[in-house]
């Protein structure tokens, strides 16, 4: 007879390649649920917490941890061991008072980023598309797969500084020229520097020009999350 639905686990080597575990260690490691971020974008909580974090040694481990509540994602208990985290979420330890953000490295693998406690509540947004939903109310479509409704028409590739878990807007930044970008995928990924000209090239129209100090860098604006005016509003180093 055969198999019946998905599997709930994936060879390690077939992983994802910005997931920084043991590939010919063992055969398989855990598959994420389907969810928030993509599974190129995103890794699943036992990963974080038994392979980065070293909370635990095993699946049924993270598992105890979980169902206890002892670990948060953007302030909400999650207890499925599967549960996929991805860039700008943040973590949070309530027993150790530790909290981490979820960012890229310079070689594109997923890392986290220990952060102040004044900061779990805040996670940046990049709006990548609006919608005109029932009622003629806007529905906006965030980078990592979720949606808010609301009555203000923020601009496409602007980023909203929101205090979760409510899912309230407090602010926006604008994506223009002057800014502070963060790179979250391409060749550039980590990288932080000023928005310095919004153009297009090649077959690309959307590209953009970054400047750090001496350094400039070209990629694409879906490529690239506004975090800040002068500087970034949140912790990325």
């Amino acid at each position: 007879m055969g198999r019946k639905g998905q599997r709930r686990s994936l060879k390690r080597l077939f992983a994802p390649k910005n997931w920084r575990i043991e590939r010919k260690v063992k055969e398989w490691t855990i598959k994420p649920i389907p969810g928030p971020h993509s599974k190129e974008m995103s890794i699943p909580i036992t990963i974080l917490l038994r392979d980065y974090l070293k909370n635990a040694t095993n699946r049924r481990e993270v598992n105890y941890i979980l169902h206890n509540g002892d670990v948060l994602v953007n302030g909400r208990v999650i207890k499925d061991s599967s549960f996929p985290v991805g860039i700008m979420d943040v973590i949070e330890i309530p027993k150790t008072k530790e909290y981490f953000r979820v960012l890229f490295d310079k070689k594109g693998s997923i890392t986290l980023l220990k952060i102040d406690e004044s900061e779990k509540n805040t996670k940046l947004f990049k709006l990548i598309n609006k919608t005109m939903v029932k009622g003629n109310v806007l529905q906006l479509n965030l980078h990592d797969g979720s949606n808010v409704l609301s009555k203000e028409g923020y601009s496409t590739s602007s980023t909203l500084v929101m205090k979760v878990p409510e899912m309230k807007v407090v602010d926006s930044l604008e994506f223009k020229e002057g800014y502070m970008g963060l790179v979250i995928k391409g060749k550039n990924v980590s990288k932080i520097g000023k928005i310095s000209k919004i153009t297009g090239f090649g077959i690309y129209k959307d590209a953009v020009l970054l400047e750090s100090g001496n350094d400039k860098f070209q990629t694409l604006k879906d490529y690239v999350l506004v975090v800040g005016k002068d500087s970034p509003i949140i912790k990325l180093e």
